[in-house]
């Protein structure tokens, strides 16, 4: 392993994914797979859909709009400023509230599992609501509710 810091921005940096779209800020070639470090920028009616990792915890750091979280058996609302940290094991969703756009960082610890997961969904161009996109998240230890 040859870690070196970087700095990295979130201009000009977008892919569509699911029902909003991802900037990707930090990937395994920058951290050895260690972080993967995302800007999820969620329009009105964007919805990641409750499920469960196997293999990776999860920090969401609401930068704008607001969001609803379902963490586990409750849901909650993630403001401006608001950090939420998702173990492991604990089932989970997000969807914008309101009208407005809602732009959060996702941190993703360790990193290279989950990156290959979205890459491969990005590349085939599919949901998780697919069978495909559901045997795909499995392989990743990923399991859609």
């Amino acid at each position: 392993m040859n870690k070196k810091p970087k700095i990295a921005s979130i201009d000009s940096m977008s892919e569509t994914l699911m029902s909003g779209a991802r900037n990707v800020i930090f990937n395994s070639e920058h951290t050895d797979g260690d972080i993967y470090l995302v800007q999820g920028i969620m329009p009105e009616g964007s919805e990641v859909p409750v499920h469960i990792h196997e293999l990776e915890d999860e920090i969401f750091h609401v930068l704008e709009g607001t969001v609803e979280l379902i963490l586990g058996n409750e849901t909650i609302e993630g403001n401006v400023g608001d950090i939420i940290y998702l173990p492991r094991g604990i089932k989970h969703g997000i969807k914008t509230k309101g009208t407005e756009t809602a732009k959060v960082l996702n941190y993703v610890i360790p990193g290279k599992n989950f990156e290959n997961f979205f890459n491969e969904m990005s590349e085939k161009k599919i949901g998780v609501e697919s069978d495909e996109g559901n045997r795909i998240a499995k392989k990743y230890g990923i399991k859609f509710l």
